[in-house]
């Protein structure tokens, strides 16, 4: 393990702009949960290709209730950002995500050290008088073969409104 701190940037409030998605929402175990985002991510891939839409950012899972994690049946929803509303399919539907009050920072290393940012994320929200809505939105901008603590994931918290 490197002794360099994980939390990379500054945990931070911003409104994040609404967002056209491809997406699936699905009930997986967390040790399927790779090869499932795998798929999806496969699906929405040859969907863009068909129609010469293009993804504005990385894919990221919105975890629901993820203060009450169930490992074995998780609640998430697999997101592919594109750049306009576009037809779906069975495997994945367009949505919007809505504009909202959200609170970010970047972690960088393996996804079982991400917890302690989560508290801290926590911490910094109440302390400044916000409260958490209770979906967690992780970005990853790195890919899984690469070494744990190479892999950089943007955390994102929505705030009550």
């Amino acid at each position: 393990m490197n002794n360099t701190m994980p939390q990379v940037s500054d945990i931070r409030l911003m409104v994040r702009a609404e967002q056209p998605v491809l997406s699936a929402r699905i009930k997986v175990s967390y040790n399927n949960l790779e090869g499932m985002f795998a798929r999806k991510r496969e699906e929405a891939l040859s969907l863009l290709r068909k129609t010469g839409v293009y993804m504005t950012d990385v894919p990221f899972i919105i975890y629901y209730d993820f203060m009450n994690l169930d490992m074995y049946d998780l609640d998430v929803e697999f997101c592919f950002p594109v750049s306009c509303l576009m037809e779906g399919n069975e495997g994945v539907q367009p949505r919007v995500i809505p504009q909202s009050k959200v609170v970010h920072c970047l972690f960088k290393g393996d996804y079982d050290e991400m917890d302690y940012l989560y508290g801290e994320m926590t911490s910094w929200m109440m302390q400044k008088g916000y409260e958490p809505e209770g979906t967690a939105y992780e970005y990853y901008y790195r890919r899984k073969e690469e070494p744990y603590d190479d892999r950089l994931t943007k955390i994102v918290l929505p705030v009550k409104s």
